[in-house]
């Protein structure tokens, strides 16, 4: 989904403060959807700028998280879904921490999963 340039510069704005991504750093992509975690679904939206993968939860928070591409080590194909994980949509984007060190998973439902998927591998050099 395309955002309008005013849209651009108010959400890179926004991202700059809150310290998801550096000033020199720019959107290039955007879509909507969910952020997965354990039985719970946070809507926001999701921004792939030149050096980050950026989820933002609609109702700021619980969530968010930005992540350096070179950070991603392993991308897969999940269901999500609350009980029974049955919709397609979902995303397994798997990244190290790099305070800690160690792999945390990030299960993300968008539209056009295979699309975003294969933008990812490319920009994480998988």
């Amino acid at each position: 989904m395309k955002l309008k340039p005013d849209a651009v510069a108010k959400w890179e704005s926004s991202l700059r403060e809150k310290g998801y991504m550096d000033a020199d750093d720019h959107i290039i992509e955007h879509t909507k959807g969910d952020l997965w975690d354990m039985m719970s679904q946070i809507s926001g939206n999701f921004f792939f700028t030149n050096e980050k993968f950026i989820f933002v939860a609609a109702f700021l928070g619980t969530g968010s998280f930005s992540l350096k591409y070179s950070d991603i080590k392993e991308l897969k194909f999940v269901n999500v879904g609350g009980i029974i994980p049955i919709i397609p949509t979902g995303l397994m984007v798997i990244a190290q921490d790099p305070e800690s060190g160690k792999n945390k998973k990030y299960k993300c439902s968008v539209m056009k999963r295979k699309e975003w998927n294969e933008y990812l591998r490319g920009k994480a050099g998988l």
